[in-house]
């Protein structure tokens, strides 16, 4: 139930619908959103904001889902790096 919440409130988000551009590096990858944002997704799942908010991230059916407390981001195009096919902790 909880990702559901947090999956709405992130659709909600205005940062949501950005394109942002990603670059690929030995953890994983990093995401520049479109406000200039900055979002690190880790191999293990974890993500991380520049300003050091922390989180997890996932695939969903259609996105892939930042789930960082007050800085939640959906990125509905592939990032394709070499990353792991992460879930929704449950």
């Amino acid at each position: 139930m909880r990702n559901l919440i947090v999956i709405a409130l992130i659709a909600c988000a205005t940062v949501a619908q950005a394109n942002p551009g990603y670059r690929c590096n030995a953890h994983g990858a990093v995401i520049i959103s479109e406000p200039g944002k900055t979002y690190y997704l880790g191999k293990t799942c974890d993500a991380a904001t520049a300003d050091g908010g922390t989180g997890r991230w996932w695939y969903s059916a259609s996105a892939l889902i930042v789930d960082i407390p007050g800085a939640g981001l959906m990125i509905r195009y592939d990032v394709e790096c070499d990353l792991p096919y992460c879930r929704p902790a449950g």
